[in-house]
């Protein structure tokens, strides 16, 4: 099994189990109509290897995750999720034009190689005339944040990584193209880098860091925190 890029030298030198290299990401249509149900599945395991965990497999409370949709109003509201094989599946009927936003952040219950893990993923469906949904959720410590939604092959756009509402500024990321090839980028002392699909289909962001304050979670102690974020999107 392949191993994520972003991941691999934590994997290395702390012999974390493969549980821990994986990922949680949401895929949907990035464009979306008016009164037409709109269906989003979440998925856990490794995107680039295309291979997502079993549903009836997920560690711990990964189960228990809220998918917030974000209307472009900013109202908010959790969509009920039921599970499938290899992924949990929703579905949400857009009432106005703007970009929807859907969003899932959770803390694994459990500590594992003494870290707390968290998980980020977002995902954006554009409706009529879309305007960007800077709305996210408070408690996302780390986020990517794209300035254009449905993009189109050769369409550039500019996206900014926030970790601890500062830029993730000269770090490593990984980009899956629709091939499911890892092109590793970086951002700037901005936290930004330049997104320009070249083909049409799902692309996946992906950024992680480590918090090396300690804590304790649920009665146990625990000396780091992983943050993992996941941004995906499909290009037509």
């Amino acid at each position: 099994m392949k191993t994520k890029i972003s991941l691999l030298f934590f994997f290395l030198a702390f012999s974390i189990s493969s549980a821990f290299a994986h990922a949680l990401w949401i895929e949907t249509a990035s464009t979306g109509k008016k009164g037409q149900a709109q269906e989003v599945k979440v998925f856990f395991g490794e995107y680039e290897s295309n291979e997502p965990d079993s549903a009836a497999k997920w560690f711990s409370n990964l189960k228990e995750f809220s998918l917030v949709l974000t209307a472009p109003n900013g109202t908010t509201k959790v969509l009920q999720t039921t599970a499938d094989v290899r992924f949990f599946k929703a579905n949400f009927t857009p009432d106005q034009e703007g970009t929807y936003k859907l969003s899932v952040v959770h803390e694994v219950a459990d500590i594992y190689e003494k870290a707390k893990i968290e998980y980020y993923a977002f995902a954006d469906v554009a409706v009529g005339n879309s305007k960007i949904n800077t709305a996210f959720p408070a408690n996302a410590a780390l986020t990517i944040r794209p300035d254009k939604h449905a993009l189109k092959v050769g369409e550039t756009s500019v996206h900014q990584v926030i970790y601890n509402k500062t830029p993730f500024a000269k770090q490593k990321l990984t980009l899956v193209n629709a091939e499911r090839k890892a092109q590793p980028t970086e951002t700037d002392v901005d936290g930004k880098f330049t997104f320009k699909p070249e083909q049409k289909g799902n692309y996946f962001l992906e950024a992680f860091t480590e918090d090396k304050t300690p804590g304790k979670l649920n009665g146990k102690d625990y000396d780091k925190v992983w943050h993992l974020v996941t941004y995906t999107t499909e290009v037509k």
